[in-house]
């Protein structure tokens, strides 16, 4: 009783078509392919049935965790990796496998490459788009590239605070986190200095439930070649007198910390940013330079994770967007300008236009640091302001759309077709979300000339696609 129970295909299907498959039974599958966020898919009868560390070649001993059964749906955890296309190796971290972010540090680099190819051609397909991607702009190292963690605090099951990330699947479930190899080491560091003040002074964690506790969330942010460091403890609004002596310890132990900031959130949602903000150490910002330019990072900055590859993705923007001086450039979802300042160098005007209006007041600030005049940026939602400019009669040269996850509102697409640009440069971070989207303007009188894949996130399926447009009608 309680252990494992492995079934056989006849004994299995049987059990699924009587609903009556429990969780923790154990299955052989095969996988075949990965689905849209990098999960290993295989078949069993007529489930389709996901497995999460499963890549495409591998032969696997899964135990069943969740089933859906009106959609033929199965979600499944590895027990036993029986055969592997692709070898892997130790990871490097020891927290892999409890922790939800890394997902594939077991796969050489080389093969993560490949998997992310693959999927990105297969999105395009699905999508009726078939351009041959050109070679994946991979990172120089895939281990310590980022440049922003952030952590929860949570209650062990014995009653004891936690700092660190989050189980799979569980908003609820905590673990300490004592060195992940994609941040730096004093990124490491300082998690454990903090943990270690928080146990020693018995400082309660937010429980989840009851809405009571202190401690909610850090965030450390790295200018990764300004070496600045930022510090952001998110609590509750109880009162904290002893965070001025956490501040100090902090900065004898971490001399790089140049700013420190509390962030207050009174409210259940869980959020790592609260409503208020109380400067502890410094101006309230570090300093970040990529290529030319220079940016202050706030709290509530947005800011490329992957420094290095950041300033990459954002020169080969330029290059395919090619800008002459004699052109208006549109910056869609521009957010805190940084693209908007690379094309600005080649461009004879660019317009950024973004919903946050912390991000537009930050896009200005970096603007007027860099002495950039040719730049304007409107705060407003993209669908709205793209309208404005079609009634308008405004004409752009170039547009450069980077959407979020969903891709573009589908107003925002109607009206940019309706500009009429002679060039489309689209930043995607979701293949399904760009397929979808380059298919509409497709079929709106463009041509999908050109993709290619910047991997921003080793380890995990995530990377940014970049696409160009151009009209042909």
């Amino acid at each position: 009783e309680g252990k494992p129970i492995r079934v056989g295909l006849p004994s299995f299907i049987a059990r699924i078509k009587m609903g009556k498959l429990c969780r923790g039974e154990w299955i052989d599958l095969e996988i075949s392919e990965m689905d849209e966020k990098g999960h290993g898919v295989g078949m069993w009868g007529e489930y389709t049935v996901r497995v999460r560390g499963a890549i495409p070649g591998d032969k696997v001993r899964v135990s069943v965790f969740k089933i859906h059964h009106r959609k033929r749906q199965i979600e499944a955890r590895v027990e036993t990796l029986l055969h592997c296309k692709i070898e892997r190796f130790a990871p490097r971290c020891s927290h892999f496998g409890l922790c939800g972010g890394c997902l594939w540090q077991d796969v050489p680099y080389p093969e993560q490459v490949i998997i992310k190819q693959n999927m990105l051609k297969k999105c395009l397909e699905n999508a009726g788009i078939f351009v041959e991607p050109d070679a994946t702009l991979e990172v120089e190292t895939p281990f310590y590239y980022r440049n922003k963690m952030e952590f929860s605090f949570g209650i062990s099951q014995e009653g004891n605070l936690e700092l660190g990330l989050h189980v799979p699947g569980r908003f609820d479930r905590v673990f300490d986190l004592y060195a992940c190899h994609l941040q730096s080491e004093q990124s490491n560091g300082i998690v454990s200095h903090i943990r270690e003040f928080a146990q020693r002074h018995r400082l309660s964690a937010y429980h989840l439930k009851k809405h009571e506790g202190l401690l909610r969330f850090l965030t450390i942010r790295e200018g990764k070649n300004t070496g600045e460091t930022m510090v952001v403890l998110t609590t509750s609004g109880e009162s904290f007198p002893i965070i001025d002596a956490l501040t100090e310890s902090l900065k004898i132990a971490f001399p790089a910390m140049t700013c420190m900031v509390q962030s207050i959130n009174s409210r259940k949602a869980q959020v790592a940013i609260g409503d208020d903000e109380i400067t502890l150490l410094g101006q309230g910002h570090i300093q970040e330079h990529l290529g030319d330019f220079s940016f202050d990072i706030s709290p509530r900055s947005f800011f490329q994770t992957n420094t290095l590859q950041a300033e990459r993705l954002y020169q080969r923007i330029v290059n395919l967007a090619a800008p002459l001086k004699s052109e208006r450039v549109l910056d869609v979802y521009c957010g805190t300008g940084g693209i908007s300042l690379f094309l600005a160098k080649r461009a004879g005007q660019v317009l950024g236009i973004e919903i946050v209006e912390d991000a537009i007041r930050d896009a200005e600030t970096n603007s007027t640091k860099n002495s950039i005049t040719n730049c304007v940026f409107r705060s407003g939602k993209a669908e709205e302001l793209l309208d404005q400019l079609c009634q308008n009669g405004e004409h752009y040269d170039v547009v450069v759309t980077d959407p979020p996850r969903a891709g573009m509102h589908p107003n925002a697409l109607l009206a940019l077709m309706r500009l009429r640009p002679s060039r489309i440069i689209y930043v995607s971070c979701n293949p399904q979300a760009l397929g979808h989207d380059l298919s509409k303007m497709e079929q709106s009188g463009y041509r999908t000339e050109y993709i290619q894949l910047v991997d921003m996130f080793p380890h995990t399926p995530h990377c940014e696609v970049l696409a160009r447009l151009v009209r042909t009608s």
